[in-house]
């Protein structure tokens, strides 16, 4: 289209010269353009008005179009449409809500559980610990058993398992402060 635009002054032009008016040159002079040159140009515009037309055709065909498409879908949502579609949030709402509810549930079942395994397998350790350990001669007048502290163990949990006061295994091993054991440590439990 733009193409035909840049020769739309040339072919007004030539349509001015074929319209019968000439210019007579003087004889040394060539004329402007021959009849041939004339003949071409008024086929060119023939052919260019042609082409805009088409255009002009091919514009309207496609405002048509983009206005039946326009009309087709409405700028507004109807009150049922509104309605069912506040539906669906609300559905899916109490869906998430139950889901989460769900979740904080089976959350409880999982630490609940792991709390027992973790408690079953600290039993059997601490008992098979003490199954373990070897009785040892402290000195000449007393006996008892060398326990090799597990992770997870306190001195407390330890006494009790022996049922020992937990001075006594403080006192016996020297140490400074109940706390301060550590994972490996052997600590001598008396009789």
């Amino acid at each position: 289209m733009k193409n035909a635009l840049r020769f739309l002054p040339l072919a007004l032009g030539l349509a001015l010269l074929s319209t019968g008016c000439s210019t007579m040159l003087a004889a040394d002079d060539e004329p402007v353009a021959s009849q041939a040159d004339v003949n071409y140009l008024r086929g060119e515009i023939r052919r260019l008005n042609a082409r805009i037309e088409a255009s002009e055709s091919e514009v309207g065909r496609v405002q048509s179009d983009v206005l039946a498409a326009q009309a087709n879908q409405p700028g507004y949502a109807s009150a049922a449409q509104v309605q069912s579609l506040q539906t669906q949030l609300e559905d899916l709402q109490r869906q998430i809500r139950a889901l989460d509810a769900a979740r904080v549930q089976d959350k409880k079942e999982i630490y609940d559980d792991i709390s027992k395994k973790i408690s079953t397998i600290l039993k059997s350790s601490s008992s098979s610990s003490a199954a373990r350990s070897t009785p040892r001669p402290r000195s000449s007048s007393q006996t008892g058993i060398e326990h090799v502290v597990q992770p997870g163990e306190s001195l407390s949990k330890i006494a009790a398992a022996y049922g020992v006061k937990m001075s006594v295994i403080v006192d016996e091993n020297g140490l400074s402060s109940p706390d301060n054991i550590r994972v490996g440590q052997k600590l001598f439990i008396p009789d």
